[in-house]
């Protein structure tokens, strides 16, 4: 048995003070006043020293850290990179692909497969994200540009059929077969999103009649406004934020989108319809200036973000979960228990997991975060197992 004590407990709407969280066997056993509550003397007992005592963070699109790359097709690099996001609070994680050849996504997709149910100490490996190589060549952002082709069956069924691996796909709606790629993830409840695209208007709400749900890093790689004539024409970026039915990420590192547009996305969205992504690349936890590779693509950490060499585009971000939750908070001007809410639950829901994970409720899985109230993660907890302590001060 484990107790955790002396900690705010941060539930979907709001924080519970003096409280206490007992797990036991791998579960949430027990939320309550902690005067309230005996444990047995040989428990584990973790004090957290009044800091908070959330969810763990489920990060659903999070490519590398530490140098390491989903696409080396590696264990070991999948091991790295779990244990990096576990510093950041984040206890589940997706491992996300990058638009290259089918023998270099069939590599990581059976390397994501070998990973998950290992325990490396770091976030628990729960599917694979797909994103690519069905996207836009003129939105393709840091994706390697000659790799970007059109949907066909006969390459994507065998990614789709490898019982449950892959959890998310990024597509391009408009390309020639997007819409029969929808209708073949829908049938494995794999969730389609909207990503990477040039489509217009009519192209992204016909994806969403189709059952296209999700969008992948709103405001990143993604039409906008166009002039039609005299008319202003919509574009993904508008229609995926006025359609309810599509949830949305959001890379709340402040330099990826500006804070007044991260504000825009919630208020259009509402809180339950935003999910808090990393992106993290293979520069996450690495210095200033150090370079490292997205695919084949060279980068470098500038100023708190990824960036391609020749400063042309962003390339994706080397922030941690934590970050996420502290800018909504600081630049947007959420509660904590709703901006940790975009964190963990909101992600666990549109992965269909949150039945298990994303919140703390008995019978829960035991993934819980415990950070100061200056937002440095304490302790990582992750199926009742304490997996990450921060060194002592």
């Amino acid at each position: 048995m484990m107790v955790i004590i002396n900690g705010r407990v941060v539930g979907p709407h709001s924080v519970l003070e003096h409280h206490c969280v007992v797990i036991e066997d791998g579960r949430i056993k027990q939320i309550a006043p902690t005067a309230q509550v005996l444990w047995p003397e040989d428990a584990q007992v973790i004090d957290a020293h009044d800091g908070f005592v959330a969810p763990g963070f489920v990060d659903m699109h999070v490519h590398g850290a530490m140098g390491r790359d989903t696409m080396e097709g590696t264990v070991e690099a999948m091991a790295q990179i779990a244990k990096f996001h576990a510093t950041g609070g984040t206890t589940a994680m997706t491992p996300t692909t990058t638009t290259h050849s089918r023998e270099k996504i069939n590599s990581a997709l059976q390397a994501i497969a070998d990973a998950m149910g290992h325990d490396f100490g770091g976030a628990q490996i729960v599917g694979a994200h797909v994103e690519g190589p069905y996207i836009s060549r003129e939105r393709s952002g840091a994706q390697p540009a000659q790799f970007i082709r059109d949907p066909i069956s006969s390459e994507y069924e065998p990614w789709l059929d490898r019982g449950g691996l892959v959890t998310q796909m990024t597509l391009a709606p408009e390309l020639p077969g997007a819409l029969e790629l929808i209708d073949a993830l829908l049938e494995r409840e794999i969730l389609p999103s909207g990503g990477h695209t040039a489509a217009n208007s009519e192209q992204a709400c016909a994806a969403i009649e189709r059952g296209l749900c999700h969008a992948t890093h709103l405001f990143n790689c993604m039409s906008s406004t166009v002039k039609s004539g005299p008319f202003r024409l919509p574009g993904a970026l508008e229609t995926f934020l006025a359609d309810e039915r599509v949830m949305v990420e959001l890379i709340a590192d402040g330099k990826h989108v500006h804070p007044e547009l991260m504000r825009l996305a919630v208020r259009a969205k509402g809180i339950d319809k935003v999910c808090l992504i990393t992106d993290a690349t293979a520069g996450a936890g690495l210095a200033e200036g150090a370079e490292f590779l997205v695919g084949e693509t060279r980068a470098v950490v500038v100023a708190g973000v990824g960036m391609v060499v020749d400063g042309s585009a962003l390339a994706g971000s080397v922030s941690t979960m934590i970050q996420m939750v502290r800018n909504m908070i600081e630049l947007v001007g959420l509660s904590l228990a709703d901006a940790v809410r975009l964190a963990s639950l909101n992600p666990a829901r549109a992965l269909g997991i949150s039945g298990r994970k994303g919140s703390l409720e008995p019978r829960k899985d035991a993934d819980i975060v415990v950070f100061s109230g200056s937002f440095a993660v304490l302790k990582t907890v992750i199926g009742g197992r304490l997996e990450y302590e921060a060194p002592a001060a």
